[in-house]
């Protein structure tokens, strides 16, 4: 790897990003540090991924088997799996694959699980995470403003050996806003990312380009071929509490986890105090090609494909 394609990553998260972290962060669409959380914050996280599916699977949830089909009429990879949809709140949980899950194997179903939704109020850690760490409070005031708001929050899991991928794609495809400036992620490791599990990989400055054409393919909503080079891609590989910002535009994937250990990381979006909700209609207008065509994950039209 050049020194032009190596990764922006810190070795700390300073308590207030100076001028030049947040050009940078401008620039290629996003920064990565190493040494964000604490062991004992990693620990209390990763063990609420368990403590919620013990909670939830079979007791407190509904259940239902999902799947969707994409171009050519094939089963999308990433949209099957077992979902748990808790009875009370917004929070659900949806398994890998085709993995059964089994009440009498709640710890195997926790490290099979594909994605969290909704958590940050379902334990005091994912609040404190999502809503009040200092340092990321810092962060997100410097790239976004003051007056950011919570967008959404996401588990990512990567089970071993098969863990399925996350191809190119940017958030913005999926966000349903009325700008493209004011909306990042941040994607905290809770288990050592690597390029071999399936770590997050980037196109540094990519986000500049604007919206790029999705379609929905036998895998997931992905950005085209013609419109990736995935030799300008540089992996973020990370230790457990590390962190990584990105902006809503910034193309990104993760591949399968090839190895024998898992992958977990915890993900919040959050919007700047100018982005807000947009009509479906002026979002797809936004988030259009040349031709005034919307390019991004339609799921009315993966609905009529089924």
């Amino acid at each position: 790897m050049n020194a032009a394609k190596l990764p922006a990553i810190y070795a700390t998260l300073p308590d207030r990003p100076d001028a030049a972290m947040v050009q940078r962060y401008h620039e290629e669409g996003y920064l990565a540090f190493t040494s964000v959380l604490t062991p004992q914050e990693v620990k209390e996280a990763s063990d609420g991924i368990n403590q919620l599916v013990h909670k939830y699977a079979f007791n407190e949830a509904l259940t239902e088997h999902v799947g969707g089909i994409g171009t050519y009429g094939k089963a999308i990879k990433n949209g099957r799996g077992m979902l748990f949809k808790s009875r009370t709140s917004d929070f659900h949980f949806q398994v890998e694959g085709t993995y059964e899950a089994r009440p009498d194997r709640l710890d195997e179903l926790a490290d099979n699980i594909r994605k969290f939704h909704s958590y940050a109020k379902e334990l005091p850690i994912y609040d404190f995470l999502a809503h009040q760490h200092p340092r990321l409070q810092a962060l997100l005031a410097a790239v976004l403003g003051e007056g950011f708001r919570p967008y959404s929050s996401m588990a990512l899991c990567k089970p071993a050996n098969g863990g399925a991928e996350k191809p190119w794609h940017q958030d913005l495809a999926y966000f349903e806003v009325n700008r493209f400036d004011g909306v990042c992620g941040v994607w905290i490791a809770l288990d050592r990312a690597t390029v071999a599990n399936g770590c997050m990989h980037v196109i540094p400055g990519g986000h500049r380009q604007g919206p790029r054409k999705h379609e929905w393919s036998k895998v997931d909503c992905e950005i085209i071929t013609q419109e990736i080079n995935p030799a300008d891609a540089v992996p973020i590989e990370l230790p457990p509490g590390g962190v990584l910002i990105f902006h809503g535009l910034l193309p990104h994937e993760t591949p399968v986890n090839n190895s024998d250990l898992r992958r977990r990381a915890l993900q919040f979006h959050y919007q700047s105090a100018a982005t807000q909700i947009a009509p479906q209609e002026e979002y797809r207008r936004k988030f259009a090609g040349p031709d005034g065509l919307f390019i991004g994950c339609d799921y009315a039209k993966l609905e009529k494909s089924k």
